[in-house]
Parts: C-alpha cells; sequence; structure tokens
C-alpha cells in the first residue's frame, strides 16, 4: 500500500467476547516490516480460491461465508486485464 493509502476490511458481525480492532499505518512502519516481508519470515496467506474482480465482490464474501477459507479473501478493486 502505498504511504497515506487505507486498508479496508469487510467482516461480519462480531460477538462477545471477540473484539475488532484497526491499525493504521505510515511509510515508516511499513519500512521497518520490509526486511522480514522481502526474507518471507512474514508473507501474507491468500486463499488459492479466494481471489476476486471488484464485480464478482458477492462471491467473494459468500465463500467467506462458506467457513471454508484457508487464509485471506482478495477482492480486486480494479478490474484486471486478461
Amino acid at each position: 500500500m502505498k504511504e497515506g493509502g487505507k486498508v479496508v476490511i469487510v467482516i461480519g458481525a462480531v460477538t462477545v467476547p471477540a473484539f475488532v480492532f484497526i491499525v493504521t499505518s505510515n511509510g515508516a512502519d511499513l519500512e521497518k516490516l520490509n526486511p522480514y516481508l522481502e526474507s518471507g519470515k512474514v508473507k501474507a496467506v491468500i486463499d488459492p480460491n479466494g481471489i476476486y474482480p471488484f464485480s464478482q465482490t458477492l462471491e467473494g464474501l459468500a465463500y467467506v461465508d462458506t467457513g471454508r477459507v484457508a487464509g485471506k479473501v482478495v477482492i480486486y478493486p480494479i478490474e484486471q486485464d486478461n
């Protein structure tokens, strides 16, 4: 994400004792994480079946609701050219 950008996370209802917190960051924070990302010590786990273009957002959310997601589901906000 570029500096000053925003991350949007869509989640379902939160019930007690669960909680939600939102972390904001700046470029300096991301620079500190960069060596860990580049070395592979920290990496995002994206479900191989969980990548959807924006036009299929509802399908992506339905997939999350199946409870079979193994990692994060990604919705691309800009349609990708094939």
